[in-house]
């Protein structure tokens, strides 16, 4: 798997941190720059461990898989993942934005526990796909950094809006990739 196919990859899962996030902007109340980082980094910090916890968990399988197995198993995770998040989205409703008072480093810690789950899946995917752990850690680093804090800022200047073709548009990107990288795989004949 080239670093861009990773790189986009996990740029489509982390559109529906995007959402959750943007939406969580629009009803914090004096959400500065400071306070924004600060979220964005304990994000990135469950998705690192995510992505440690995927790998763990694909290296107690990859000895007992074949090499074939492995790679249509990591792209039936992310074409899972994508489906999953095409379809939450499209159920999806416009988030109220109405004033949360009582959100802060805990409550974000809580809600960045719960997106991260489809970062562990996606890092088992990657183990399995070949991509190595150094390049895993520094996307899911990077992307979730950009991505959390553009999104907590983006909710808090201008609102939730979009929320719905946001979060679908990361769960079709998602499921387009798989299906590319899958071709790619049976065209090389592996």
């Amino acid at each position: 798997m080239e670093f861009i196919h990773a790189l986009l990859i996990f740029l489509g899962l982390s559109l529906d941190s995007f959402v959750i996030m943007m939406n969580k902007g629009a009803t914090v109340r004096d959400l500065t720059i400071k306070k924004s980082v600060i979220y964005a980094l304990i994000h990135v910090f469950t998705n690192l461990l995510a992505v440690l916890l995927g790998y763990g968990i694909s290296s107690l399988l990859k000895g007992i898989m074949p090499a074939r197995i492995q790679i249509f198993t990591a792209c039936l995770i992310i074409f899972g993942m994508g489906v999953f998040l095409a379809t939450r989205a499209w159920k999806y409703r416009d988030a109220e934005e109405k004033l949360d008072r009582d959100f802060d480093w805990q409550r974000c810690l809580y809600l960045a526990a719960g997106t991260s789950i489809d970062t562990l899946f996606l890092g088992a995917g990657f183990s399995f796909y070949g991509l190595p752990l150094s390049q895993s850690l520094l996307l899911a680093g990077a992307v979730t950094f950009i991505t959390i804090l553009a999104a907590l800022r983006i909710g808090y200047r201008f609102g939730s809006g979009y929320s719905r073709p946001v979060a679908m548009a990361g769960g079709v990107l998602l499921a387009g990739f798989s299906i590319y990288l899958l071709s790619m795989f049976f065209s090389m004949g592996l």
